[in-house]
């Protein structure tokens, strides 16, 4: 155990002693994750937004206005019986935002006239607050909709003149005159509404201007009040950018972990150092063994560097679960060794080595969100993105960071990345040559 450890030391120094590869692996990672958390206040996405839809209203208008939100073509719509399965979607990254159609919805829409205002209430990913601008005006626009219907069915006209014409009556702010002439205003409303639908009804054969007309009509009338609110921290307090890209900046140095290490694994054998180390009293497995343990001791190092860096000012990373922070990165540790070996075994020279680790781990990193958020990518990216450890590694520590994973939702990701590691330790070790002799 001795001479395993004694090997482990030896390769951390020469990483250490290595300026370009000690940059790349503890430097450039931070100033990847300061550079993501200037520039991404929040998250975007050129495909759909997956939204959660949950109708607390239930009525004929909530009904609708639902059936509006799933038939948009910009959003990708499921449906959630309650606000808290909702939030949890949410919380798991399986949805950008959870909508939430309250209680009074369709009261609110049959009484528009009489100031009712239709309220629309939800929570949204924090890495995607973007996308949250972008949904307050769609659902104003499918809101619009939901009124344009009011206006062209008589039926529901007069009722929403009625309701108006009760409330007036109901006020103890107006007086017996004033109610007089709101009454006879609204049923002059009514009597022009269901006399111009009729002529509209005729005319829209003929001439398709009448709807141009009635949408300019409304302009600057917003009938619905969204308001979304960031999920809600396990500690109640505010995230900022930086949770989300610490995360990819860990991501990056434990990229620099694996191709270091793989690159010197094959290094050595180029120029025979492997070979001679299998003439010391050590054996092949402690040999390997040993590399093993520098390339996790290092994955742990760079990762407990940027969480350090991350917790304090300015940054104020609050990691909501520590010890399930822990096992997420001692599993990543686990899973990048793995890669490493894997690399190391697979690669047949120094120069392959290099170019390989480069090319396949900057292709593992792309498409696992250690470059573009994930959120960014096509639906069938995001699925793709699962062959990638990258991608787990982030799941892992989003959850332990700010999505509130239980133990039981823990287990996924990193019984995946202990698997990662286990396969690739295990091809590594049948793979690799010992010498660079054919």
């Amino acid at each position: 155990m001795g001479a395993i450890f004694a090997l482990a030391i030896k390769d951390l120094r020469q990483l250490v002693r290595d300026k370009s590869s000690a940059f790349f692996t503890f430097v450039f990672p931070l100033l990847v994750a300061v550079f993501f958390g200037v520039i991404f206040g929040g998250g975007g996405g050129s495909s759909k937004i997956n939204v959660v839809v949950v109708n607390e209203d239930g009525g004929e208008a909530a009904a609708s206005f639902a059936e509006d939100i799933a038939g948009d073509s910009s959003l990708d719509v499921t449906a959630a019986p309650s606000r808290s399965e909702g939030e949890n979607l949410v919380r798991l990254g399986k949805a950008s935002a959870c909508i939430v159609i309250p209680k009074g919805f369709g009261a609110a829409a049959g009484n528009m006239f009489g100031g009712g205002t239709m309220k629309v209430e939800g929570v949204i990913d924090p890495s995607r607050k973007a996308e949250g601008g972008l949904l307050t005006g769609k659902l104003n626009e499918l809101a619009f909709r939901q009124m344009s219907k009011t206006f062209s069915d008589v039926t529901k006209m007069d009722k929403a003149l009625e309701n108006a014409k009760q409330s007036i009556v109901a006020s103890p702010d107006v007086n017996d005159s004033d109610r007089m002439l709101f009454s006879l205003m609204f049923d002059a409303i009514g009597k022009v509404n269901r006399t111009t639908r009729q002529k509209a009804q005729n005319a829209a054969a003929t001439d398709g201007a009448t709807k141009e007309e009635n949408k300019s009509a409304l302009a600057g009338w917003q009938p619905v009040r969204v308001s979304f609110q960031e999920l809600p921290a396990q500690d109640n307090k505010p995230r900022s950018s930086f949770q989300i890209s610490f995360t990819q900046g860990i991501i990056w140095g434990l990229m620099g972990c694996v191709t270091a290490f793989g690159v010197s694994l094959a290094s050595e054998r180029t120029r025979g150092t492997l070979m001679r180390l299998t003439v010391s009293p050590m054996s092949r497995g402690q040999i390997l063994a040993g590399k093993a343990l520098a390339c996790f001791v290092a994955c742990l190092l760079v990762q407990a560097m940027l969480v350090v860096f991350g917790v304090l000012p300015p940054f104020n990373v609050r990691i909501g679960q520590p010890l399930l922070m822990a096992v997420a990165c001692v599993a990543s540790a686990i899973g990048f060794t793995g890669i490493m070996m894997l690399m190391a075994g697979m690669s047949r020279s120094e120069g392959g080595g290099a170019g390989m680790g480069r090319a396949l781990i900057l292709v593992l990193a792309m498409i696992g969100g250690g470059t573009v958020p994930m959120f960014f990518m096509p639906p069938f990216m995001q699925t793709v993105s699962k062959v990638s450890p990258f991608s787990w590694a982030t799941t892992a520590m989003e959850g332990a960071i700010w999505r509130g994973y239980t133990i039981e939702q823990m287990l996924l990701p990193v019984g995946v990345l202990l698997g990662f590691g286990a396969a690739g330790f295990v091809i590594g070790v049948v793979s690799l040559r010992w010498s660079s002799d054919r």
